[in-house]
Order: structure tokens, then C-alpha cells, then sequence
């Protein structure tokens, strides 16, 4: 007994120091990046919406535990309600204070809590699927999910995201409602956490109604198996009708909330759902009605009741909470016009590579899962599991973005494959005659086999640098140092002195690195409007943008003229290949831009530094040059100005045109030239540059001026423009 007892003592202790190694592993992973994020004694943060999250959370310090509700930098000059839930901005904002609220604790806690949170998913991940599979499969699926790159890449070191809280939380949750359909004279001892922690997650994340629907299409399907059994569905009602209760009572405070209304109409929605499906079953149940049949009643019953929802109050928000719900299987308009995180996986990912590999591994374990439960006898936790398997899946497939969420179920699918591909090699009657030791080889070569698309990107987590960090970093310091600061940034009520114009893609940082307004940012608020403004093909369509958004300075890089571009197109509804033709040979993409695109204001300020134009000027341009047929800067920064207008009489029926030598902040030579054709012998140019030397983007000598064309008699005058002519629109009269 005491030998077994030792036994029993040294397993336990073997366990939990595999859990300890997982979780270090998978800390340790997510931290390497770290090496890189550090920059002139601060932070830099990695994607785009970590930088809004920064921004709320600085202002959650500096205000706890009020946080950020309206922001008029945003969507410049209307401002944009927000609606992201708080409690990730605001835990990090209490997190940093307890570290003394300096800039310096409030950019380490953010940067520190996704590596902590993601290794603690790795423990919770453990415990459900020891709970659902045992010890053996716990502990693979722990190591798998630390070493996915899929998980790694949500959850390294500088990247604030609620994400991972989010799928904390709901993870806890699962846990905890496998252990109350399981338990039956304990089930209120988990069912009431478990309803705090689906609280939780709708204080997180806008989406926990699609995490609320999972688990009513499990409570529909679980009473259908109780039917088949004849069994009571309490022991499936009451777990799932106590914890979507309790968060129910943690909702309501703030239900009238835009950014909680959702879930607490989800919770209301499950509630009443769960109601129905007791009095269905009971009515099955007592008349003996063919269980075959309780699902489709509840399908029709459903769509039953979305059409009676015209006929109430508050059906529009039903139909409101069913369509958005609806749309985390589809990315819909967000799709079409190109993010690539609402695109379906597969046009991701290719099938064929490595990542694609691994879903299909995944994909895989998910049948095996059905076999296994068919085989257990439908357990209730495990049918719970495969559920969310399925949902997450769905979304998964649908929007590249729940990657993240399906790599915590695509963790314990591979290694229920490896088990039963394990299982089935060492028990085969076919293989009697290959050695023990062969047969183990080649269970250890097929577990390489699966690992292989997750272990493959591992050396390339060094290697992950924030996208801000280099040219974009340098100008956005440089936009935030020499440009006029505009008031209430730190309040933003009233709208800001000027905007900021560029693609959505960088409004964020463009915000919380240089402090200013932006027209767009990532939530799409202005996109379509920055869209027009940049494929314009005149000048006074694009002024007429501009001075309706505020618009002072313009930021444009080569990603936009190149990767961005067909996207810039679908906004506003306009054929990609009209202006550009993208061809793929090997790994090597080519750029093919038409004569269209070279009429649009992304093309003459990007490309041809603001020649022609006569409203915007180039003012910095990055140090790195990239590009083959047109070499410019990565990124460059452009002002609107009035510009100064040369006018005069002309003798010449041929076109006037002026020249200007120019150098920029990095010392290259470029040219500035416009033209106009006289009218009754009269020229009209304005021009966005003065004469005067300056530090940074400057002239060399006055503009040239005279016909374009040689003319007997012309000749090509000097001409000098001050900055004041420039930004007060004066007029210089030239007569020739």
C-alpha cells in the first residue's frame, strides 16, 4: 500500500513538474521577442491595435477607473464613440499603478500581461483536457500549444491585445462547466464561477454573444442525447441555466451600455432559450415523442421567433445580436475590401504549407474526437468540447483572425490524433511481426510529423520586429517634434487643431506615437475617405476631402502604393486593375501600375514628391529607399498649404511652366515643376515650396519660369516666393 501510495506520489510530482515545464517553455517563448522591442530605453510596441490599446490605457491611469468612452483624434474632425468593453484596459491601467503609475510601469505591465496570460492558458488548457482525456493528452496538448506559432504570435511580449484575457476567461469557463455537467450534487460549485468568468468575458470582448451561442447549440444537442437515453435534461439545463444567470447578474449595471448591451441581450436571450428547451423536453419527455425530432423543433421554433421579433420592442435588437453574430463565420464587407484577418483561412494560408498542414492535422484529430465520444457514450463534458471544437473551427475557417482562438482546441485535436494513430499502430495484428522498439520509432517519427508545422517557425520568434520599429518610428518622432501640437490629446473631447491623413493601417500609430488627430485609423472610420482622397485624380477633389476632414498633413509610404493599393481601391468601389497589375513569379511579387494610378494623388505625392501639385508639398521623407522602378523613401510626410500664386500677363499662346531645384531632409535632389496654359494671355500657377533655404525639405535657388516650349523671343525668369506667400496664399504678378 505504502508502495503504491509512492507510486501514486512520484506520477503526481512527475505531472506537475511537466504542467511547470510548459508553462516556463511557453513564457520563456513568448518573451524572446522582447530582444527586440526595447528601443532608446522604451518599448515599441508590435501590431496596430496594441497601440490604441495604449492609448486607452494611458488614459485610464491618469483618470482610473474611468477610461476612455469617446475619442475626437479619431475619425477627425467628427470623433468616434468607442465601444471595445474595458476590463483589459482598465486591469493593465490598476496593474501599473500598483507599480507606481510611471510611463516607464504602465508600457512594462502592458507589454509583460500577454506572454503571462498566454502561458497561463497553457494551465488552463491542461486541466480541461486532463478533465476530457486524461494526463497523457493534458500534457502534450500543454507543450503543443506553447510551442504553436499560431498562439506565440498573439501572446509575445509588447503586443496589449485583450485577446488573450478574453480567451482566458472563457477558457476558465469551459473548465469549469465541464466539471458542473459532470458533477451532480457539486454542479453549483462550478456553474456559479463558471458564470462569472462568461461575465468577465463580456466585460472584455464585444463578441462573447458568438462564446454564449456555443454553448446554447451544446445545450440543444446534449438534451437531444438525454431524449435518446431517456434521460432528465436537468442535469444539462441547470449547470448552464446557473452560470448564464449569474453573469446575468454581473451584467446588469451596465447593460444599457453600447459596448455590453450585446451580451447582457445574449445572456437574456440563453436565459429564456434554456427556459424553452426544459418545457420542450419535458414535453418530449412526457409524451414520448421521438427525440429524433427535439432539434428540429427547436431550429423551427427559432426561426419562429426571429420573425415574430418585428412584431416587439426590443426585436431590433435581436435581429441586431443575431446578425452580428452571424457575421464572425463571414467577414463580409470587411473581406472584400482586402483586411486580411476577416478573409476565409484557406485564402490565408496556403493548404499545401507548413500552417496549413497543421489545420489539416487538426481537422483530423476533430473526427477522431467524434469517434472517441461515440465510443465514451456521449459524455457531457466531452460533448461540450467538441462544440466549441466545431465553433471554433467555423470561425476559424470563416476569418483568418480566430486563429488564435481555434489554436487552443487545434492543441488537444493533434494530440488526439497522435494518441489514436499510437493506439491503433501498437494494437494492429498487421504489424505483429515489426519490432516493439520499430513500432515506437515510427510513433515517435509520426509525433515529429505533427509537431513539425508548429516546432518550424520557433527560430523565427527571435526574429519578430514591431512593424513600427525603423522609418515609420523615425518619422512619426520627427511628425510628433516638428509639427505645431494640437490641443487635447490627453482630454480629446473637442476636436483637434488639424488631422492627420493616411491609410487606416497607421492611424493608430500615427496617434499614440505622435500625438496628433487622424482621419482613419483600425477601427475603418474614414477609410473610405482617405481611400478618395489618396486615389484622386485632381487636386481640387482632393483639396475638397481635405478641407472637409481638417486635413493638414498627409503621411503616404510605399506599402500603400504597393501592398495596399487594390485595397485602397475596393473601398470605394473601384476595379484594383485599373490601376495596377500584381503578378506572382516564385516568391517574387511584381508591380505592374497604369497610367491611372499615376493620375492619383498617392502617385504624384508618393512617387513624384507633390510635382504639379499646388496645395502640398513634401516635408520629411524616411532615411531607407526601397523599389525598383520608382526608388523613393519607405515613408514620407507631405503639408497642405495655400500655396502662393504666380500670375502675370504671357505674349505666348504656348504653355508657362517653372522648375525648382529641390534637396530633401536626406540630402536627395529632386525637381518640382508645374504648368498652366494661358487664358485671354494670362497664366495662373500655384506652387506649394518657397525659395527660402531651410533644415529640413528646401530649395536650391529660385523657381525657373517661362513657356515651356521654345519660343522665339522666350525667355526663363528667376523667381523668388517667401514662406509667407507660401502659407497665406499671396499672389506674385510676373508679366513677361
Amino acid at each position: 500500500m505504502a508502495r503504491e501510495r509512492s507510486h501514486i506520489a512520484r506520477g503526481r510530482s512527475r505531472e506537475l513538474w511537466g504542467v511547470l515545464a510548459a508553462f516556463l517553455l511557453a513564457l520563456f517563448l513568448r518573451l524572446v521577442p522582447a530582444r527586440n522591442a526595447f528601443v532608446e530605453g522604451g518599448i515599441q510596441f508590435f501590431s496596430y491595435d496594441s497601440f490604441y490599446h495604449m492609448r486607452r490605457i494611458v488614459y485610464t491611469v491618469e483618470n482610473f477607473p474611468s477610461t476612455l468612452w469617446f475619442d475626437s483624434y479619431l475619425n477627425h474632425p467628427h470623433g468616434l464613440d468607442l465601444t471595445w468593453p474595458p476590463l483589459f484596459d482598465q486591469m493593465i491601467a490598476a496593474f501599473s499603478l500598483l507599480l507606481g503609475g510611471s510611463s516607464q510601469a504602465v508600457d512594462m505591465a502592458a507589454a509583460v500581461a500577454p506572454p503571462v496570460l498566454g502561458s497561463l492558458m497553457i494551465v488552463a488548457l491542461y486541466l480541461l483536457a486532463k478533465k476530457l482525456f486524461g494526463t497523457k493528452v493534458a500534457l502534450l496538448s500543454a507543450f503543443l500549444l506553447a510551442i504553436d506559432s499560431k498562439h506565440i504570435a498573439r501572446t509575445i511580449f509588447g503586443l496589449p491585445d485583450h485577446d488573450p484575457l478574453e480567451l482566458l476567461f472563457f477558457l476558465g469557463a469551459l473548465l469549469l462547466l465541464a466539471y458542473a455537467l459532470t458533477e451532480r450534487n457539486r454542479w453549483p460549485k462550478y456553474a456559479v464561477p463558471a458564470g462569472v468568468l462568461i461575465a468577465a468575458t463580456a466585460y472584455t470582448w464585444l463578441g462573447t454573444p458568438a462564446y454564449m451561442a456555443a454553448l446554447l447549440v451544446y445545450g440543444a444537442l446534449q438534451i437531444a442525447l438525454d431524449l435518446k437515453e431517456g434521460r432528465s435534461s436537468e442535469e444539462t439545463i441547470l449547470p448552464l441555466a446557473a452560470a448564464f444567470g449569474v453573469a446575468l447578474l454581473l451584467l446588469l449595471p451596465f447593460w444599457d451600455e453600447p459596448w455590453l448591451k450585446p451580451s447582457f441581450f445574449g445572456a437574456v436571450g440563453s436565459m429564456a432559450a434554456l427556459a424553452f428547451f426544459f418545457v420542450l423536453s419535458r414535453l418530449f419527455f412526457i409524451k414520448n415523442l421521438p427525440w429524433q425530432a427535439f432539434l428540429p423543433t427547436v431550429a423551427a421554433s427559432s426561426y419562429i421567433a426571429f420573425i415574430l421579433s418585428y412584431t416587439i420592442g426590443v426585436g431590433g435588437e435581436i435581429r441586431s445580436l443575431f446578425r452580428s453574430g452571424i457575421g464572425y463565420f463571414g467577414g463580409g464587407d470587411l473581406a472584400r475590401v482586402g483586411i486580411e484577418e476577416a478573409m476565409p483561412i484557406f485564402s490565408v494560408y496556403n493548404i499545401f504549407s507548413l500552417p496549413g498542414l497543421g489545420l489539416l492535422f487538426a481537422l483530423a484529430g476533430l473526427v477522431i474526437l467524434i469517434f472517441t465520444i461515440q465510443q465514451s457514450g456521449f459524455r457531457r463534458d466531452q460533448m461540450l468540447f467538441l462544440v466549441w471544437a466545431l465553433f471554433s473551427t467555423a470561425m476559424m475557417v470563416s476569418q483568418a483572425r480566430f486563429l488564435f482562438l481555434f489554436s487552443i482546441s487545434g492543441a488537444i485535436l493533434v494530440c488526439l490524433l497522435f494518441f489514436w494513430v499510437g493506439e491503433r499502430v501498437r494494437s494492429s495484428v498487421r504489424l505483429e511481426k515489426v519490432d516493439s522498439e520499430a513500432r515506437e520509432a515510427g510513433i515517435g517519427i509520426f509525433l515529429l510529423i505533427l509537431l513539425l508545422p508548429a516546432a518550424a517557425s520557433i527560430p523565427g520568434i527571435a526574429e519578430y520586429r514591431p512593424a513600427i520599429s525603423g522609418d515609420w518610428h523615425e518619422t512619426l518622432i520627427w511628425l510628433k517634434e516638428n509639427t505645431p501640437p494640437t490641443e487635447g490629446f490627453d482630454t480629446p473631447v473637442m476636436a483637434g487643431d488639424y488631422g492627420v491623413m493616411s491609410w487606416w493601417d497607421y492611424g493608430n500609430w500615427i496617434l499614440y506615437q505622435s500625438e496628433r488627430p487622424v482621419v482613419a485609423n483600425n477601427f475603418q472610420a474614414g477609410a473610405e475617405d482617405s481611400a478618395r482622397f489618396l486615389l484622386s485624380e485632381n487636386e481640387e477633389a482632393a483639396i475638397s476631402i481635405a478641407d472637409a476632414r481638417g486635413v493638414r498633413y498627409v503621411i503616404t509610404s510605399q506599402k500603400i502604393v504597393y501592398r495596399k493599393l487594390p485595397f485602397l481601391a475596393r473601398w470605394i468601389d473601384e476595379d484594383p486593375g485599373s490601376y495596377v497589375q500584381i503578378s506572382k513569379d516564385s516568391d517574387i511579387v511584381s508591380y505592374h501600375h497604369f497610367a491611372r494610378f499615376m493620375k492619383t494623388m498617392l502617385a504624384k505625392l508618393h512617387l513624384l514628391d507633390g510635382s504639379t501639385l499646388g496645395h502640398f508639398r513634401l516635408i520629411y521623407e524616411s532615411q531607407t529607399t526601397d523599389g525598383l522602378t520608382f526608388p523613393v523613401s519607405q515613408v514620407k510626410v507631405f503639408e497642405g498649404v495655400e500655396g502662393a500664386k504666380i500670375t502675370g500677363t504671357t505674349p505666348y499662346s504656348e504653355p508657362m511652366g517653372l522648375i525648382l531645384e529641390m534637396r530633401s531632409n536626406q540630402g536627395r535632389s529632386f525637381q518640382y515643376h508645374s504648368s498652366a496654359m494661358p487664358v485671354d494671355g494670362r497664366y495662373e500657377i500655384v506652387v506649394p515650396y518657397s525659395t527660402e533655404v531651410t533644415d529640413g525639405v528646401s530649395s536650391v535657388g529660385p523657381y525657373l519660369l517661362g513657356p515651356l516650349l521654345d519660343v522665339a523671343g522666350g525667355e526663363a525668369r528667376g523667381v523668388d516666393v517667401s514662406e509667407e506667400d507660401v502659407l497665406e496664399g499671396r499672389t506674385i504678378v510676373v508679366d513677361f
